[in-house]
């Protein structure tokens, strides 16, 4: 379902949820919904004194342009390079005598300086592949084999942090395709549009008569699917409310990540028992006319990670929040002739929040060693995954990755 990794060109005006990765629009199985009320409000009782550790996934979707995110301001061969589309030093926001934010990162460097920001230089992967699909899969599950390896990473993650208690969603995406990372086959997935508006319409059963189907018997796989969905359903009542009474203690952008991240900031802090967080910021794939967009990128970027900092910190939940930035791929080092940047490889990955210990890490590619114009990669990704799982969330790594991957050292506070 290689849809489920293209924005559309426009909103829909349907609301929708998305499950064990199925969308089910117009209705849905609302059988149960008491004990799922009961489950949900114990979620809600039980976190009350113990804020849990949660997690926002923010991805740069398209292929950012790492060297135009994190300058690399005194090298000449980027220069030389980037004839087109290069930044100049004088307007890069210094971190060091060698690389430098771009200049639109000005909350991003305040983080930095606060010690809250981990940049984690050459993000990739061996034998690196260039299609936005197939790269994306291999991101979403943290496996070679994409999507034929089985659920996404974070829904495997859900099945050994919650393996129980899969009455309340634990994972939210805000946007209008669920990644494949959240894809899940036993927990509840909700992905919402504009949570205000969103609600559940009755009359699920049709979905069932219309396809031709009997109820299925207990243990019946559609009985599974039915059941993480009933569990979905069960909360979106107070998802909805979550998000709509939720009052921001700073003003967020008007443009859709802004709007996006704070509803992020409001569903991570209601105490519904949202583990992780999903929000996509999409149109980094940046082959033509780069210098405009991509600096209207990194503004909107880094006027929403603003935004949702200063409004959760501070706050019992908020602290508890850690944030995961990256990308599919990076872009090459030679600009093109359509003053944009073509598929990459490597690219830098970036945690935030309170509980992140600030530094450099890894190893910025070198720029004298390319593979036909691209990066190689100095980290694998999977060791900032590993670096969250087992520093952060506290679940062994290789139980969700599949092999054991060395985490990142130094990187909470």
């Amino acid at each position: 379902m290689d849809h489920l990794h293209q924005a559309p060109k426009h909103r829909p005006d349907r609301r929708g949820v998305i499950v064990g990765g199925a969308t089910i629009f117009g209705g849905m199985w609302l059988f149960g919904r008491s004990a799922l009320a009961r489950s949900t409000r114990e979620v809600v009782e039980q976190a009350k004194d113990a804020p849990p550790k949660a997690l926002l996934l923010l991805e740069l979707s398209g292929g950012n342009d790492g060297l135009s995110c994190i300058v690399p301001w005194a090298d000449d061969l980027y220069h030389g390079a980037r004839g087109r589309v290069g930044h100049k030093a004088e307007t890069v926001k210094k971190i060091d005598d060698y690389r430098g934010f771009h200049f639109a990162l000005a909350n991003m460097q305040s983080q930095w300086n606060e010690g809250k920001l981990a940049i984690v230089e050459g993000c990739g992967y061996d034998n690196p592949n260039h299609s936005h699909f197939t790269s994306q899969d291999i991101w979403h599950t943290a496996r070679h084999t994409g999507r034929a390896s089985g659920d996404g990473w974070i829904g495997r993650l859900m099945a050994e942090m919650h393996p129980q208690d899969k009455e309340v969603p634990h994972m939210v995406h805000v946007g209008q395709s669920l990644p494949y990372s959240l894809k899940s086959g036993s927990h509840a997935v909700v992905c919402l549009d504009q949570p205000p508006p969103y609600r559940w319409a009755a009359g699920g059963e049709d979905i069932a008569r219309e396809g031709g189907m009997r109820r299925p018997e207990p243990g019946h796989p559609l009985e599974q699917i039915r059941s993480v969905v009933r569990n979905a359903q069960a909360s979106s009542s107070a998802i909805r409310r979550a998000a709509a009474e939720y009052k921001p203690r700073v003003e967020y952008p008007k443009h859709d990540l802004g709007q996006d991240m704070q509803t992020a900031a409001a569903l991570l802090q209601s105490r519904l028992g949202v583990t992780v967080m999903s929000v996509t910021h999409n149109g980094y794939d940046t082959h033509a006319n780069q210098v405009y967009r991509h600096d209207k990128l990194m503004q909107e970027l880094d006027g929403a990670l603003g935004a949702f900092l200063a409004d959760v910190r501070g706050t019992p939940s908020g602290d508890n929040i850690a944030i995961l930035v990256f990308s599919e791929f990076g872009r090459r080092v030679p600009d093109n002739a359509s003053m944009g940047t073509d598929h990459g490889t490597a690219g830098p990955m970036f945690l935030l929040g309170s509980p992140v210990k600030g530094g450099l890490h890894g190893k910025h590619p070198s720029l004298a060693d390319l593979v036909d114009g691209d990066l190689k990669h100095t980290t694998d990704f999977r060791r900032v995954y590993a670096s969250v799982l087992d520093g952060w969330l506290g679940v062994p790594n290789e139980r969700v990755l599949g092999a054991r991957h060395e985490p990142i050292a130094g990187v909470w506070a």
